[in-house]
């Protein structure tokens, strides 16, 4: 079959230049720009957040967010009437692409997704980052000074130990803790040296333990510690995930889950829309559903707009009215959001023509 080559040529929007990639770490205030006001809002770090949120089969649940200049937090959530009604969480938070918003993901399934309203007041937005329709309260307020919360949890980190003393590299938040020599430490300490790992080698330790604040064996404190309430077991050989981060605009594989309102399927015969975004190149490359695409790009800040894409046009037996929204869809694109795993696309007038999911790396 021949295969013939169709440009489509699409007007840049009025914008110049190339920004910093969005996955560049804030400042350590987190200047954020919502939208709503001339300058950036001024997120200063370490803050505790707290607020009581509507619950469907509670009285409510009471939330205690604590966020770190590390980018970890620890949170609490409290669900009123319940036995048990208290549930402990901790992880790493990472802002949105147009530090408009922050995602938090724990040992939860899924993250939590805050609009940064003020610089005293975060909002809860729904699963696909969007804001919640509800006249109910969904904000989180600013609690004045910041006393961390001592989250107890299972707890999963590389332990070692070295100088008499252990240290455990928590998974979840990326940070190095002491371990407090108490409750099971003794049997965590064991278990490590029947391992006889290499001298110094870090294994993974699975612990029911909690974080609390102890001044530390030499320095300034009190710093963040593990008491290691009950020792769980070794997991030899395994190794830390990557931090929680929102994906860089370019150089990741974005698969098409949304045009407009709608959400996309591809069929089980053929793989789905997705894009490829190269920085050194300024080009974007992927598919419609039917037929290879490639182009170029301009970006600025959060502004994006893509031009002179060029497909092939092989007939498509079905799939073909998708390819074309999909086409018009980055047609219409002015704007962007990056948060997590998913990405946004958005036209001038601020409605979302385009979301994505990053494909994980083995794909």
């Amino acid at each position: 079959m021949r295969i013939a080559i169709a440009f489509v040529t699409i007007a840049l929007a009025g914008i110049a230049g190339c920004a910093a990639g969005p996955s560049a770490a804030p400042a350590a205030n987190g200047l954020v720009s919502t939208g709503r006001s001339a300058g950036p809002v001024p997120l200063t770090l370490p803050a505790s957040f707290t607020g009581t949120l509507p619950c469907a089969d509670c009285e409510g649940v009471d939330y205690r967010l604590d966020l770190f200049e590390d980018r970890s937090f620890f949170l609490r959530t409290t669900y009123r009437g319940r036995t048990p009604g208290d549930f402990d969480d901790v992880g790493s938070f990472d802002w949105s692409s147009d530090r408009r918003a922050l995602i938090a993901q724990g040992g939860r399934e899924a993250p939590l997704r805050f609009s940064i309203e003020s610089a005293d007041e975060i909002r809860l937005l729904d699963v696909s980052g969007q804001p919640i329709d509800s006249k109910l309260n969904y904000s989180l307020r600013r609690a004045s000074g910041l006393a961390p919360l001592e989250p107890r949890l299972n707890l999963r980190g590389l332990y070692r130990y070295m100088a008499d003393a252990g240290l455990f590299d928590e998974c979840s938040t990326g940070r190095r803790m002491p371990v407090a020599m108490e409750a099971d430490n003794a049997a965590l300490e064991r278990a490590y040296g029947e391992q006889r790992p290499e001298p110094l080698a870090p294994v993974m330790a699975l612990v029911e333990g909690r974080i609390a604040m102890r001044m530390p064996m030499e320095g300034p404190g009190p710093v963040p510690t593990l008491v290691p309430e009950r020792f769980l077991r070794l997991m030899p050989g395994e190794s830390c995930p990557p931090r929680f981060a929102t994906m860089p605009l370019e150089g990741t594989a974005w698969r098409l889950v949304g045009l407009g309102g709608e959400a996309v399927t591809p069929p089980a015969s053929r793989p789905g829309p997705s894009m490829t975004l190269d920085a050194a190149e300024s080009r974007v490359s992927g598919t419609d559903g039917c037929n290879r695409f490639m182009g170029g790009f301009r970006r600025d800040g959060d502004s994006l707009a893509f031009a002179q894409l060029a497909s092939t046009m092989m007939a498509c037996a079905d799939g073909m009215e998708e390819a074309q929204r999909f086409t018009k869809a980055l047609g219409a694109t002015a704007r962007y959001r990056a948060m997590g795993v998913q990405l946004e696309l958005f036209d001038a007038a601020g409605a979302v023509v385009a979301r994505f999911q990053a494909q994980p790396a083995t794909e």
